[in-house]
């Protein structure tokens, strides 16, 4: 069956950490509450990126949106909770330059772009690329570039999901009457961290 991951989303606002994820009005006309993303192997892989970046939160430092997620809160309790500054630890990797950059042939670059392929699998470094002969060379064209199935594009994705809540947050959550200092309700994503459990 393996391990399940969920990943929740909270914002400080006025020094209290607020659960910011989306509350999802079932069939059953409950709310459910809907975490910032849920998977397993896959999800593994990506979070295996943000290993240096964990630092542990207890159960009485999330956000009360957070803690009703839980069950069991007896359990709970007794658990620490992996987090991450959202800013530092997938925002600010996927601004850097492309994740990956070569030689590519240029038939596959052009799958690539048309979206053909998810994927450019063979590319060579400079040395190889100076290594071939001239005609060759003229196959192959510097490429930058970022995986669409990789740790790369979860995060891009994520970073699409955060962006997202924190807009809505700025748009619904602070109440009217804090407005007056429109510069201290602003909230940004460097006020984010990501909560992630496993079961």
């Amino acid at each position: 069956m393996g391990t399940y991951y969920d990943i929740y989303a909270e914002i400080r606002f006025n020094g209290v950490w607020i659960n910011i994820d989306n509350r999802i009005l079932g069939l059953d006309g409950k709310v459910h509450h809907a975490p910032l993303i849920s998977g397993q192997s896959w999800l593994w892989e990506a979070l295996q990126e943000l290993s240096e970046d964990i630092y542990v939160v207890p159960f009485d430092k999330l956000a009360d949106g957070t803690k009703e997620v839980f069950s069991n809160i007896e359990q709970a309790k007794e658990h620490k909770f992996e987090a991450v500054d959202f800013q530092t630890a997938i925002k600010d990797k996927i601004k850097s330059s492309p994740a990956r950059r070569g030689y590519v042939n240029r038939i596959c670059i052009e799958m690539f772009q048309t979206g053909e392929t998810d994927h450019i699998e063979e590319w060579l470094t400079p040395a190889d690329y100076a290594d071939l002969e001239k005609p060759e060379q003229q196959d192959y064209s510097y490429y930058e570039w970022d995986d669409r199935d990789g740790w790369y594009a979860i995060f891009k994705q994520v970073a699409g999901r955060v962006d997202f809540l924190v807009d809505s947050f700025n748009d619904c959550g602070i109440p009217y009457e804090m407005y007056k200092n429109l510069d201290e309700t602003d909230m940004k994503t460097k006020d984010v961290r990501l909560i992630i459990t496993q079961s």
